[in-house]
């Protein structure tokens, strides 16, 4: 049961077939697994960009309610400070008119 040239020429040639088709096989699997690498690297880049875009975002945030609340303190501080003044007023007022009606 010998196989004769031909038929081994034909097995051969399939077989040349197959490995270069699993040969294909293989580079797209490469390069799949390239651009799936790449599309990582990217996607980390993103999260470390939108990570420091947040920490920018809560350092402005944390820094305007910083000025709000000096402001606000200073307000106070005024407010308190006016009326401090007007109660000096009323009673220079007072004193003023106890010397007029002497």
């Amino acid at each position: 049961m010998s196989e004769s040239i031909e038929d081994l020429q034909k097995k051969l040639k399939i077989q040349n077939d197959i490995i270069k088709g699993y040969e294909k096989v293989l580079k797209l699997n490469e390069q799949e697994l390239k651009n799936a690498d790449e599309i990582i690297r990217m996607y980390e880049g993103i999260i470390q960009y939108s990570g420091k875009e947040l920490k920018d975002v809560k350092e402005a945030f944390d820094a305007t309610n910083l000025v709000t609340n000096l402001s606000r303190e200073e307000l106070m501080g005024a407010l308190s400070r006016i009326k401090e003044l007007e109660n000096a007023n009323k009673k220079l007022r007072e004193e003023s008119l106890k010397f007029q009606s002497s």
